[in-house]
């Protein structure tokens, strides 16, 4: 039975709906819109998803103005939970209701709460007997709101534009957020969930000492013939906004060439009049050391260099010559002062031995995303948060945008001057091509049978884990199992912090020294030390972090002669009692979400391929563990367009922002 009650056409109002796919990964989806009743029928909803959506809330308003303030309202105070980019906030129906709710309020809001309405024409209708009954509707006090322009909601909001709707009321937003990182201590963790310590210490070893890393990277050839077409372009690009504005971002695909291009601003640097000190700032002793290695090949070699880190090993350079790392302050301050023209190449852990030496003319922050994270500050900022002196160069290829300090904060970070996508350099023939495989088991809490099919068609492969447990797990299960007969016999390795940086040394050896291999970790290998003859990468756990997944990707994307196309290996679930395409199934598929997601920022092809096959074509294909036993025919007439309906996923792409723009101008799933 339903009580209806009634409502007028075109019900404008802030909303909180929900999918199962977006439930089971603990997402919900807000917006506003000026027609409520027609919101979740239009094509951005119904494409990619099956037509299960439903409102968990509405908020009806008296004006889109009203509702708008509500909408970046509730992405202010939880913007912690925010999926960048997009109104997906992860937190319950529940939480999210309740914190609009709380900001209706205090923003004395006239609106009228629904809890799980149905739109049917021009009526609302709300099903009775749930516990929540009493609270089915609610009226907030009037304002007295201004009637706004309806065209105003047409207009893509920038981030100028989310400034003027919420500037006025920052003194109670800022009030009402901390209220709610009170409430909800969750609001704490991010967007995704904290990561364990394993985890944690994982990420932190990439930045330690190792003898066999110093070896191995001081024994590379770094050196180039020739910049190619596109490193001209960026270096034109980016030593004009340079120029103009003194902050530039340079944001290109991993292995595509931003050191070399940092290379040739630095010495327009150098070879302009006056004093031209630079600062090159890298995340981690091992990258430290190969870019020390790749300047100096790239003709770096009549300025002083001082390289500030606590590596004991001196750098190998040209010829038999060499340089230690300091952090002595005392040589740091005469170096520096004493020497007009000098090069200081730093660790971001080192770099507050530097913060009362703010005086060159260009800094370099490499991997810059690493800087972004918690406003307070931490030795990663130091340099950052500085009064701009000279230029800023910006070099990364994952942008982080859903932190405090973010790379959209223009007074930072400038604007992106080049861009250069990851298909770009495949195309080019600059990146090794790679191809996706998702393969398909019964059980992902028992991983062998996914590792051996792809160790079918690979022979050196770094696996994942979710953490130090679950790759010792599979590490004690892939010795205990004995390979089928057909896949020939490969070596397992496992590298993680507990086992100290000698033996995590001996594993990385051992593993480019065997032709065949397979090493287990967690974050070590994420990115950092180059391995040219890798060719796949395994996710044996989930992973949510775009520039976590993007680093991964290109792990096995050394362009080598002769070397085949590397491969990404996906796992996922396939329950064979159901078809490929019920709920069952694509709910499984939708884990996949966030690795289609961050590729298709990265190569916009992907997108239209899960949008129409038949028109473009991208190397991703699905195989089945031997126990499912499925055929070919099965896989790509049922599974495979099973997959791509279960990760179809808009805006995650301009192309997609394009394509899928609503009746109104806004781009779509984004309102």
């Amino acid at each position: 039975m339903l009580v209806c009650s009634p409502c007028r056409l075109q019900t404008i109002g802030f909303y909180v709906a929900q999918h199962p796919w977006l439930k089971a990964a603990g997402f919900v989806k807000i917006g506003y819109s000026t027609c409520v009743e027609t919101r979740l029928h239009m094509a951005s909803f119904k494409t990619c998803f099956t037509p299960e959506w439903y409102y968990a809330s509405v908020f009806e308003c008296q004006t889109s103005q009203d509702a708008l303030l509500l909408e970046q309202s509730v992405l202010f105070c939880l913007s912690a939970k925010r999926v960048e980019h997009r109104e997906l906030i992860r937190l319950s129906e529940d939480e999210v209701t309740e914190t609009a709710a709380v900001l209706a309020r205090k923003l004395r809001l006239s609106v009228v709460q629904r809890i799980l309405p149905r739109y049917e024409g021009t009526l609302a209708t709300t099903p009775l007997g749930k516990p929540r009954q009493q609270a089915d509707c609610h009226a907030f006090p009037d304002a007295e709101p201004t009637e706004t322009d309806e065209e105003q909601a047409a207009i893509p909001l920038s981030s100028a534009m989310v400034s003027a709707t919420i500037g006025p009321y920052r003194g109670v937003l800022d009030g009402a957020k901390a209220e709610l990182h009170a409430a909800l201590p969750s609001l704490d963790e991010g967007v995704y969930s904290a990561a364990s310590a394993d985890e944690e210490n994982e990420e932190g070893l990439t930045s330690g000492d190792f003898r066999f890393l110093s070896t191995w990277i001081d024994n590379n050839d770094y050196s180039i013939d020739a910049l190619r077409p596109y490193q001209q372009e960026a270096i034109a690009r980016l030593t004009a906004e340079l120029r103009e504005r003194k902050k530039a971002v340079c944001q290109m695909a991993c292995r595509c060439g931003k050191t070399p291009v940092a290379y040739h601003i630095i010495q327009r640097t150098l070879q302009e009049g006056g004093s031209a000190r630079v600062l090159y700032l890298v995340p981690g002793l091992s990258l430290l050391r190969q870019t020390v290695r790749k300047l100096v090949s790239y003709g770096l070699r009549d300025t002083p260099l001082l390289i500030i880190g606590s590596d004991p090993l001196p750098v190998m350079l040209c010829g038999n010559q060499s340089q230690s790392m300091t952090t002595n302050p005392v040589v740091i301050r005469e170096t520096v002062l004493g020497n007009p023209k000098v090069v200081v190449l730093s660790t971001y852990h080192s770099s507050p031995l530097l913060k009362e030496l703010n005086i060159f003319q260009l800094t370099v922050f490499d991997e810059c995303h690493r800087v972004c994270g918690s406003a307070t500050d931490t030795a990663f900022n130091t340099i950052l948060k500085l009064p701009l002196h000279g230029q800023r160069l910006f070099l990364t290829a994952t942008p982080t945008y859903d932190t405090p300090i973010k790379m959209s904060d223009s007074d930072y970070f400038g604007g992106i001057a080049y861009r250069y996508y990851l298909r770009e350099g495949i195309n080019s023939g600059h990146v090794n091509p790679f191809s996706v495989r998702i393969v398909l088991g019964a059980n992902m809490s028992h991983m062998c049978p996914y590792l051996f099919e792809a160790m079918r068609v690979v022979d050196k492969m770094l696996v994942f884990c979710r953490n130090i447990s679950h790759a010792l797990k599979i590490y004690d299960e892939l010795l205990a199992e004995t390979p089928p007969s057909d896949v020939t016999a490969f070596s397992v390795l496992i590298a993680h912090s507990r086992m100290g940086s000698a033996a995590v040394a001996n594993a990385l050896q051992s593993f480019a020294a065997t032709k065949r291999c397979l090493l287990l970790n967690v974050r070590l290998f994420q990115e950092g030390v180059e391995i040219p003859d890798l060719n796949a990468v395994f996710f044996a756990a989930p992973r949510f972090s775009s520039r976590d997944i993007i680093q991964t990707i290109c792990r096995p994307l050394n362009k080598l002669d002769g070397k085949p196309a590397s491969f990404v290996f996906l796992p996922a679930v396939f329950d064979r009692r159901y078809a490929a395409d019920h709920p069952i199934n694509l709910q499984s598929f939708s884990t996949l979400i966030p690795f289609t997601d961050a590729l298709m920022d990265e190569d916009p092809t992907l997108f239209e391929y899960m949008i129409d096959p038949q028109k473009k074509s991208y190397d991703i294909d699905v195989v089945g563990v031997r126990a499912l036993k499925l055929t070919s025919e099965k896989l790509q007439r049922f599974i495979l367009p099973a997959i791509r309906r279960g990760v179809r996923y808009p805006l995650a792409t301009p192309t997609a922002c394009t394509a899928l723009r609503d009746s109104r101008g806004r781009a779509s799933l984004g309102r």
